[in-house]
């Protein structure tokens, strides 16, 4: 028995150390992930102006700041609380309320999420979805405390691991959600090129959560190497989208960035439609109505009610007019 105990320190010091530079690895994996999404976000923020990619900067710096301190936060302050003689019930507390701390940056990080989707496929989020999108939260939260609290038979669990499948379901809720703009895209194979490429990393991005919910449902399974690997696959697929994105967007050249990121001002500012927006552009290349009626596939008379409101919007009553504000507002040259 003395043999047998001899080597079984070793081996317990030995299985400790390697725990504490599994963690140790994740740790500064997660970091390095966390600064690759940010920077990657505000690079894309910084290559094309639009707001749409400045909700997305905002999504990744809520997010990873969540992880952060509600991940790494934690276990930090386990650790250095380890020598401290606490009993059960107040240990039970601290596993709760230390994450706790982080949701309101886990909320607005799901709010930017579902803000970016609309933003991106050029639909309105209105005040209807972000009160429902409250009235979720509010629901889930409450649902879960009051689970907790009435020790429901069916929840055997530590609070740690209560709190990250809580975590995991309600992730994977509202990244089900955050694809509802693109649903028809989702079931339409036609969809523009520009597009398409869009619309995969959205799926990619998704399914890359999906697969990370799971696993951090799973994550004490193996103990401290499939919590470590739950957490590296977390912390990648919040900043693959981001990444995705950069990678399918085309850099735009020096002379049509400006010009692109003008004309979006310009049609903004007129509240120019998608389809007006089309249009303007075949009547500044010189186009007749016909012509343009054959390019976009529409009738003759479309083209005139839309040339109609075109001029009503932008107070002009030609189309040399027309094309003199466009020239005048996004600088670019007119088509002779």
């Amino acid at each position: 028995m003395e043999f047998h105990h001899g080597f079984q320190l070793p081996y317990y010091l030995t299985i400790m150390l390697v725990e504490q530079l599994t963690f140790l690895v994740t740790f500064i994996a997660t970091a390095g992930i966390t600064a690759i999404g940010i920077l990657v976000a505000y690079h894309l923020f910084l290559q094309d102006k639009r707001d749409v990619f400045q909700i997305l900067l905002y999504q990744q710096i809520f997010l990873f700041s969540f992880y952060m301190y509600s991940i790494w936060g934690n276990l930090a302050l386990r650790q250095i609380l380890t020598d401290v003689d606490l009993n059960s019930r107040l240990e039970e507390k601290l596993a709760l309320f230390v994450p706790l701390l982080g949701i309101p940056f886990l909320i607005i990080s799901w709010l930017m999420l579902m803000k970016f989707s609309f933003s991106l496929k050029k639909t309105t989020f209105s005040k209807r979805w972000i009160l429902f999108y409250v009235t979720l939260i509010t629901i889930a939260f409450f649902t879960a405390v009051f689970i907790w609290n009435e020790k429901i038979s069916f929840i055997n669990l530590t609070p740690d691991i209560y709190l990250i499948r809580c975590f995991a379901a309600a992730n994977l809720f509202f990244h089900l959600l955050f694809l509802y703009p693109y649903r028809k895209d989702i079931l339409n194979k036609a969809t523009a090129p520009d597009q398409k490429a869009i619309l995969n990393c959205l799926l990619m991005y998704t399914a890359a959560t999906t697969i990370s919910s799971v696993l951090l449902w799973n994550s004490s399974v193996l103990g401290v190497y499939s919590i470590s690997f739950s957490f590296l696959f977390l912390f990648g697929a919040g900043a693959l989208l981001p990444v995705c994105l950069k990678i399918t967007q085309p850099a735009p050249t020096e002379q049509e960035e400006p010009l692109v990121r003008n004309f979006d001002s310009f049609c903004a500012e007129f509240g120019i439609s998608k389809r007006e927006a089309e249009i303007i552009l075949e009547i500044c290349s010189g186009k007749t109505n016909k012509a343009i009626a054959d390019k976009l596939f529409i009738t003759l008379q479309t083209v005139k009610d839309h040339t109609h409101r075109i001029y009503s919007k932008t107070q002009v009553k030609s189309r040399v007019q027309l094309a003199n504000l466009v020239s005048e507002k996004t600088g670019q040259e007119k088509s002779s």
